[in-house]
């Protein structure tokens, strides 16, 4: 009797284990795209695959040639590969491609798209995010990216084509990076040429204690800055004045009691509101 016990005990203990070594091998691991500041890649771990997987990146809308985006537009960018049924992927677009990861921001927002797409937020060590799976599929991953007013930023992409044994034998990863350039720039005489209501400017983006909010007006009215959450509600009103024409360089404190996330910004001047999206850290 207390041998049968002790059978069933010891199948029971090796299901467990072996549960929790598939989990364990499919939730992925972040900071493993191969940039500069990961100093890491899936490869680390994953090994033994006789086929390198092929990466597609697809962009809409597209990039202009050179992969020249255009200041605040939200494209949709899929990740897809070739050489094996299962993959797993991570993604960075950072603002910077020093070694040093506490030096390193995110260039824009990421967004993430399907419950399968993770954003993970920066670890300790980290000032960046990055996005990836949750657990191999078949199928593109897929995900939304705004781009900044302005800079340059570098897209580091890691596709890990997986043969989902349970472990990381017979594994194998292949990487592309992207320098992304403005495809207009910010000059105030081409703002006034094509925008005739102002030039907005907000750095760093994301922020955590501090923003600040560049801009032109081309005659005085009154200025209204304003915060709001995912929901729609309104969480803080940094101005709403009166303001000359001209060029004009704010700097606001973040409220200490707002969360880390997503928000949205809206300015209303001349009576048109403009809206960027900014992400609390």
């Amino acid at each position: 009797m207390k041998k049968k016990l002790l059978i069933f005990f010891s199948s029971t203990l090796i299901v467990v284990l072996l549960s929790a070594f598939e989990v364990y091998y499919t939730n992925g691991c972040p900071y493993h795209t191969g940039s500069p500041a990961d100093g890491l890649t899936c490869n680390s771990c994953h090994y033994g695959g006789v086929i390198t997987p092929t990466i597609s990146i697809n962009v809409l809308p597209a990039f202009a040639p050179g992969n020249m985006y255009n200041p605040g537009t939200t494209y949709t960018i899929s990740v897809s590969g070739i050489g094996y049924t299962f993959y797993g992927f991570d993604v960075e677009i950072i603002n910077s491609q020093s070694s040093i990861a506490s030096s390193v921001l995110d260039f824009g927002i990421m967004n993430s798209i399907s419950p399968s797409e993770t954003i993970n937020s920066p670890l300790p060590g980290w000032t960046y995010s990055d996005i990836m799976h949750t657990a191999p599929k078949s199928s593109s991953f897929n995900f939304e990216w705004t781009a900044p007013l302005s800079g340059v930023g570098y897209l580091y992409c890691a596709l890990l084509g997986v043969n989902y044994n349970g472990s990381t034998s017979g594994d194998h990863a292949s990487f592309i990076n992207m320098t992304l350039s403005p495809a207009v720039t910010n000059d105030v005489s081409e703002v006034l040429a094509n925008d005739s209501i102002l030039n907005v400017s907000i750095f760093p983006n994301p922020c955590s204690e501090s923003i600040n909010i560049d801009y032109y007006l081309k005659s005085a009215t009154t200025v209204q800055i304003r915060l709001f959450d995912l929901n729609g509600i309104e969480v803080y009103e940094f101005l709403n004045i009166e303001q000359q024409m001209g060029q004009h360089k704010l700097k606001f404190n973040i409220p200490h009691y707002l969360l880390k996330g997503l928000y949205f910004m809206k300015m209303n001047v001349f009576s048109k509101v403009k809206t960027k999206k900014i992400l609390l850290k």
